[in-house]
């Protein structure tokens, strides 16, 4: 039985601890480079080498187009507004002078027919 004690006793005191001393980040800064560019590049493939970004510089071009054209559309419709106001109010005088008009026509009529028409 001392031989078995023995053992365990330069096991557990006899060896000690290896502590590496030397300095591995720049094999992590490797790993994290390549990682990187793998990841990059499948970026790149994924949204077709930039194709994707310029259909949605499209997208936004059109947008502002589209807003633009509604402003322009939104300026007609308050134009022809406007124009239909003016219309409804010059066709309002109209009728107001015909029927002025008509009045005053049966007024000389009626006094032309009390004296008579003069020549």
């Amino acid at each position: 039985m001392k031989n078995l004690s023995k053992k365990r006793n330069y096991k557990l005191t006899g060896n000690t601890a290896r502590i590496k001393t030397g300095s591995i980040w720049p094999s992590y800064l490797a790993i994290a480079m390549l990682f990187s560019s793998i990841g990059f590049g499948g970026t790149y493939y994924y949204f077709d080498g930039g194709k994707s970004i310029k259909f949605l510089l499209t997208i936004n071009e059109l947008k502002e187009f589209n807003s633009l054209k509604e402003k322009e559309l939104l300026e007609l419709k308050l134009e022809l507004k406007m124009s239909q106001i003016s219309y409804e109010k010059i066709s309002m005088n109209l009728r107001e002078s015909k029927k002025e008009n008509t009045d005053l026509k049966e007024s000389i009529l009626f006094y032309e027919k009390i004296v008579g028409k003069r020549r």
